[in-house]
C-alpha cells in the first residue's frame, strides 16, 4: 500500500504562484497514483473552510488568519509544528514545499515522531551559511531528502554539507500535454481571437508585473529595439500594495513613449497555453530566478525564449539552441536579442524546432512526479 503523504506548504489554493501551483499539481498527481494525500497550509481568510476536500486531496488550513506576506511563513511555523506532532499517526512522510520555515517544522517534528521529511528547495540562498543562518542549516541537514528544482540549488545543498545521496534534482514540472506546439488551425484561431495579424511577430511576457521579473527592463528594451511589425503581449497580475509592483509604471512608460500600438497588457490569464499558441518569442528578463517555470512552459509549447542568464534559467535555456541569453538588468543587450529574433525568421524557426525537445524529458510532470513518488515510497520503507 502506498504511504500517506502530507504536503506542507505555507500557501496553497486560491493563492497562485510557482510554489503553490507546483504543490497543487504534485498533490493531484500523487493522489491519482494511489497515495493518500493531505495538504497542510496557512489559514488566509475566513471565507475559506478549515477543511476542504478537492480532487481526492484533503486541504487543512490552520494558524492565524492573514493574507499572504513574507512574514507569514514564520508566523505559520509553530502552528504547523503543533499539527505535525498532534497528527503524527495520520501520515507517513512529510514533503515541505519551499522549505524555509516549513523545513524547520518538518525536521523538528521528525526528531520526535520519526516521520521522514523531504525538503523541497524552491528559492536560492536558504542553505548559504551566514552568521544568522547556521542554526537553521544545521536543522535542515537532518532532513531525509532534498528535492532541488535547479542544479544551482543542488550545488548549494552540497556546499552546505547535505550528503550527496540525499540530494535529488526534482524541478517544478509542466503538463506537456497542455503545453505543446499548436496546430496550424489552433495558431490561426488564437491570432484571430486576439486580433493579432498573421504577419506580426508576437512576443509574450508571462509573469507578475513586478520589478524583480525585469518588466521595466523589458519596457526600455522594447523602446530601444524599434521592431516592426512586432507586438508585445504582457500577461500577468499587478502586485497591488507590494513594494516591487511596477504594473502602473509599465503602463505609464508605454503611454509616455508612444508604444501603445505595439504593447498590450492583457492582465492575468488562466489559459497560458492559448497565449503561447499565438507567440513567436517568449521573454523572461528576470533579475533572479530559482527556476523560471514560464520559460519551461514556453519551450514545451515550441516557443523560443529570450531570458536572463541567471539561476535555474541556465539549466534549460541554451543560447543559440533554443533561445538567447542576456545579462540581467541590461535593457540594451535585451533589445539586441529581441531585434535579432524578430528580424530573423530562419533563426526563430531553428530555435523553435529545438525548443520542446530541450525540456520534455526533464520537466514533464509525469516523469518528475513519478520520480517524486518513488522517493516517497523509498523513504517510507526505511522508516
Amino acid at each position: 500500500m502506498n504511504p500517506r503523504v502530507l504536503i506542507l506548504t505555507t500557501y496553497y489554493r486560491p493563492i497562485v504562484g510557482g510554489v503553490e501551483s507546483n504543490a497543487e499539481r504534485l498533490a493531484e498527481y500523487l493522489a491519482s497514483d494511489g497515495f493518500s494525500v493531505r495538504v497542510l497550509t496557512k489559514r488566509i481568510r475566513r471565507s475559506l473552510p478549515d477543511v476542504e476536500d478537492a480532487d481526492s486531496v484533503r486541504i487543512e488550513r490552520v494558524g492565524m488568519e492573514a493574507e499572504r506576506s513574507a512574514l507569514g511563513k514564520w508566523q505559520f511555523l509553530p502552528f504547523a509544528l503543533a499539527w505535525l506532532l498532534r497528527h503524527a499517526v495520520e501520515y507517513d512522510v512529510v514533503c515541505a514545499v519551499d522549505y524555509r520555515a516549513m523545513g524547520i517544522a518538518a525536521v523538528c517534528a521528525r526528531a520526535l515522531t520519526g516521520r521522514p521529511a523531504i525538503l523541497q528547495a524552491q528559492t536560492p540562498g536558504g542553505l548559504v551559511i551566514r552568521p544568522m543562518t547556521w542554526a537553521a542549516i544545521a536543522i535542515y541537514r537532518q532532513a531525509d531528502a532534498f528535492a532541488c528544482i535547479s542544479h544551482a540549488l543542488e550545488h548549494e545543498a552540497a556546499a552546505a554539507g547535505v550528503p550527496r545521496d540525499r540530494i535529488h534534482f526534482l524541478p517544478n514540472a509542466v503538463d506537456t500535454r497542455r503545453f505543446r506546439p499548436p496546430t496550424s488551425e489552433e495558431r490561426r484561431e488564437a491570432r484571430r481571437q486576439s486580433g493579432v495579424s498573421d504577419s506580426a511577430v508576437v512576443c509574450v511576457y508571462v509573469g507578475r508585473l513586478s520589478r524583480e521579473k525585469g518588466l521595466m527592463d523589458l519596457m526600455e528594451a522594447w523602446r530601444l529595439a524599434h521592431v516592426d511589425p512586432a507586438v508585445l503581449l504582457v500577461a500577468g497580475p499587478d502586485m497591488v500594495g507590494h513594494p516591487w509592483d511596477v504594473g502602473a509604471a509599465a503602463r505609464a512608460f508605454v503611454e509616455q513613449h508612444g508604444l501603445g500600438g505595439s504593447v498590450r497588457f492583457v492582465g492575468s490569464t488562466t489559459d497560458v497555453p492559448a497565449l503561447l499558441h499565438l507567440a513567436d518569442i517568449a521573454i523572461q528578463p528576470s533579475h533572479f530566478e530559482a527556476l523560471g517555470l514560464s520559460a519551461v512552459e514556453a519551450l514545451a509549447a515550441g516557443v523560443p525564449v529570450i531570458a536572463s542568464e541567471v539561476g535555474g534559467l541556465l539549466d534549460f535555456v541554451v543560447d543559440g539552441r533554443n533561445g538567447k541569453l542576456c545579462p540581467p538588468q541590461d535593457p540594451g543587450s535585451l533589445a539586441i536579442a529581441i531585434k535579432a529574433l524578430v528580424e530573423d525568421e530562419a533563426l526563430r524557426r531553428m530555435l523553435a524546432k529545438n525548443a520542446r525537445p530541450s525540456v520534455v524529458e526533464e520537466y514533464d510532470e509525469r516523469i518528475v512526479f513519478a520520480r517524486y513518488g518513488s522517493l516517497i515510497r523509498q523513504l517510507a520503507r526505511k522508516n
